[in-house]
């Protein structure tokens, strides 16, 4: 099989046999990968399902495939990184990277000390091309699930939709990321949702990180050194997929013994 992989609309409810279109600008990329009617690649939509394919038709119009075989999905993880509204670049870079590791959703947080920022991403357009970047990282890991991407909305609407487990990278974390990950997170797993946050350059207010904690939020070390917002988001983000990941897996074997 093709280790090439593209977005398909409408897999729901397919079987084996089924023509299924591939997303409109697809046919670019089939195109410029010299992939011609008769290859098999891999398709998924972005809501979990993943097929084996045969591609049928490629012009000028669009391109359509053959569903071969469904392949495993990969299971979504409750995970939710709240990042800061901040430099546009940096934040395109770290969308990347958080849908390689799992996130289930990106909410870009108007901190206070977003505000000053002049290159951040609230222009018009910054959500499309987030979205442009978490498809092709999807496609690249392997993943099953496109996150969803929301913003930027102010704290208190953040903390009036939060629901589960919290952590806050923070400089004034009295618990160290290792710690939590080598003993576990109480809450966390069997389903429930884990939201994580980082601050902007400069970190939270003193207000801002007493909220985080009455909205029930842990506040977890990352390192003796400065990070970088997306740096720390990153760290987090893979420590948090780790721990979800090995608890849905524990659930499994319970389930199977």
């Amino acid at each position: 099989m093709s280790d090439q992989t593209f977005y398909a609309d409408g897999l729901a409810g397919l079987a084996a046999g089924a023509r299924a279109e591939l997303a409109s600008d697809e046919a670019g990329h089939l195109r410029a990968a010299r992939i011609r009617p008769g290859r098999r690649l891999e398709v998924i939509d972005g809501a979990g399902l993943r097929w084996e394919a045969e591609l049928v038709t490629l012009d000028r119009r669009g391109a359509s495939c053959r569903l071969l075989a469904p392949r495993p999905p990969v299971p979504a993880l409750p995970l939710h990184l709240w990042a800061p509204v901040a430099n546009r670049d940096r934040s395109l870079w770290l969308v990347e990277k958080v849908v390689e590791l799992g996130a289930a959703t990106i909410t870009w947080i108007e901190w206070e000390r977003s505000r000053s920022v002049a290159d951040a991403g609230r222009a018009e357009g910054f959500l499309r091309r987030a979205a442009g970047r978490a498809r092709a990282a999807l496609k690249q890991s392997g993943r099953g699930w496109l996150p969803r991407l929301e913003g930027p909305v102010k704290p208190e609407e953040a903390f009036g939709r939060h629901e589960g487990e919290g952590w806050l990278a923070d400089a004034e974390g009295r618990q160290r990321l290792g710690d939590v990950i080598a003993h576990g997170s109480e809450g966390a797993g069997a389903g429930r949702p884990l939201t994580v946050a980082v601050g902007p350059e400069g970190g939270l207010t003193g207000p801002e990180r007493r909220r985080c904690l009455e909205a029930g939020f842990r506040l977890v070390s990352l390192s003796s050194a400065t990070l970088r917002f997306e740096t720390a988001a990153v760290v987090v983000v893979a420590a948090a997929a780790a721990l979800l990941a090995n608890d849905d897996n524990e659930t499994d074997e319970e389930r199977s013994t």
